[in-house]
């Protein structure tokens, strides 16, 4: 795949890595593979992208854990993030490929439940956590997944292909309606709100010690 290098770049910032995710027939793979050809940005995939916080947690659903790799790298990165924020550093993108030319992703299958729970698509449920991360921890966290998240998609030209920008998923209204509905049937545990909750807990612990930590260092943060 021949990619524009600066149209990558103008993705990234001041940051010189990127994360690079999407569906496999978008091509993502071969995004990544050519990013890393050209040097300049050094980029990760599921693969090879090192966990720096202890974030995963076990769900204790087999069919889950699954994708446990997938979906908590995405926290990891996030938490990355919004310490990178408090320092004043560049953010590292996830940059997440949905599209390809005319070729695009249909949003409705994000929030559309599988008849079986194993087969319900890793790049869904990646989908679905970036959601998730970036609308139930808080105003700041929801910034910085803003300014994480870069849904794209790869369109060609004679420079190589370039991005356009692809509005999250979420802010679409009859996506929105969507996944009103699937939460009305997300799937309840005795003395439990909702059998998920075991990774947002650890999450939001994540985020508490980060705060206590940067007020340690900067106390005018208190």
């Amino acid at each position: 795949m021949k990619i524009d290098i600066e149209a990558v770049k103008a993705l990234c910032g001041n940051s010189k890595e990127a994360v690079i995710y999407g569906f496999n027939f978008y091509n993502y793979q071969q995004l990544y593979e050519a990013i890393n050809r050209d040097g300049s940005i050094k980029a990760y995939n599921s693969d090879d992208y090192e966990s720096k916080n202890d974030v995963m947690v076990n769900s204790g659903h087999s069919y889950s854990n699954l994708y446990n790799h997938f979906k908590f790298l995405i926290n990891d990165l996030l938490l990355e993030n919004y310490k990178r924020q408090q320092k004043g550093e560049p953010l590292v993108p996830l940059i997440f490929v949905v599209g390809l030319d005319n070729n695009r992703y249909d949003k409705s299958r994000i929030f559309e439940r599988a008849d079986d729970p194993s087969d319900k698509g890793v790049t869904l449920t990646e989908l679905r956590r970036c959601y998730k991360l970036a609308h139930e921890f808080g105003e700041e966290m929801t910034k910085v997944a803003g300014q994480t998240f870069k849904f794209v998609r790869l369109v060609s030209s004679d420079n190589g292909y370039q991005f356009e920008t692809v509005e999250p998923f979420w802010k679409d209204e009859q996506w929105q309606k969507g996944w009103e509905e699937r939460k009305k049937t997300t799937e309840k545990e005795m003395g439990s709100e909702n059998r998920n909750n075991f990774w947002r807990k650890k999450f939001q612990t994540l985020i508490d010690e980060t705060d206590e930590q940067h007020k340690k260092i900067d106390p005018s943060n208190s």
